[in-house]
């Protein structure tokens, strides 16, 4: 059987069995999917993608105002009192040019835009090396800071069952509250090599909002991906490819490996903002195991060619 694409594998099985303990051990009423599921969501083949000329935070704001613009403007999305959550990736204790996290000059953009049409923001992500050190050498809670947003270490105590809708690997998972609780979620992920996954994009980027072991996922990760987010909604994704980190990822990599792609991309869907970023990396979004599968299940555009592209460049 080829890896993550389902099946009746004995480490499907295993899988199976594993989600259905740790149903039991958190106990509890299952929610159903967190503010909206993939039947009710809006095709999303349309995305903005925006190239600037440098890697200044000055040009990364107007990326992010283009970006908006091209979709509608950023009222069309975030509205007054709203409680919006940004989700970055925040897994690494390493510094922006590493490419291992979320810039934090798009994290702070999108934060200060929220602010400024009268929404509450708050930021997190589950880190995989210590949180603190993650927090402030990626430079994201400096970022949170400057925008006026609230950031957070999660809470192993804030988890809660969440229904997974015709899940592939899961009835439900463990999904952190303030995600189930907020108005609008932005998925912020860095584009990155992943050994496990190939890439890391959008769709990746909720393993994030999990609880549980975390270790238990990557047994069949690909299917899992696919129901993370049949599971969680993200109502807008931004997707950060200023850097790209082309090999030796999630955590690794040399200055070759690195390459400044200056781009960023929008939309409302993140199985089709991944598949066009995956055309970043010279791959083919259907030699991605997840993204394969998200398209078989109809949860969005993967061909590229059948996508609205709106293209600026600042």
């Amino acid at each position: 059987m080829k890896q993550g694409m389902g099946g009746h594998s004995r480490r499907g099985f295993l899988v199976r069995a594993c989600a259905v303990v740790a149903g039991m051990l958190l106990g509890g009423y299952v929610r159903p999917p967190a503010r909206a599921v993939w039947a009710a969501r809006e095709n999303g083949s349309t995305i903005a993608v925006i190239k600037g000329n440098d890697l200044s935070a000055a040009v990364i704001n107007r990326m992010v105002d283009e970006g908006f613009e091209a979709l509608g403007g950023v009222g069309r999305f975030i509205k007054p009192d709203m409680n919006v959550v940004i989700k970055p990736n925040i897994g690494w204790n390493s510094p922006p040019e590493r490419a291992h996290n979320t810039n934090p000059d798009l994290v702070e953009a999108v934060a200060r835009l929220c602010i400024a049409q009268g929404a509450r923001v708050k930021i997190f992500d589950r880190s995989v090396n210590t949180p603190q050190l993650c927090y402030r050498r990626s430079g994201i809670a400096q970022a949170a800071k400057n925008a006026g947003a609230d950031i957070s270490y999660m809470d192993d105590n804030k988890y809660f069952k969440l229904a997974v809708p015709s899940g592939l690997v899961y009835k439900s998972l463990p999904v952190y509250g303030d995600i189930m609780d907020a108005d609008f979620l932005i998925n912020m992920p860095i584009a990155k090599h992943h050994g496990s996954s190939t890439l890391t994009l959008s769709m990746k980027n909720l393993m994030g909002v999990l609880g549980g072991e975390r270790g238990l996922y990557h047994w069949d990760l690909h299917p899992a991906i696919v129901d993370f987010n049949k599971a969680v909604k993200s109502d807008l994704v931004i997707l950060d490819a200023t850097r790209i980190l082309t090999a030796h990822g999630p955590n690794g990599g040399e200055a070759a490996d690195i390459r400044e792609t200056k781009t960023i991309v929008m939309g409302t869907n993140p199985v089709t903002v991944d598949a066009w970023a995956v055309t970043l990396f010279g791959m083919q979004p259907g030699a991605i195991g997840y993204l394969a599968l998200a398209g078989r299940e109809g949860m969005g555009e993967i061909n590229p060619a059948a996508m609205n592209v709106i293209s600026r460049s600042v």
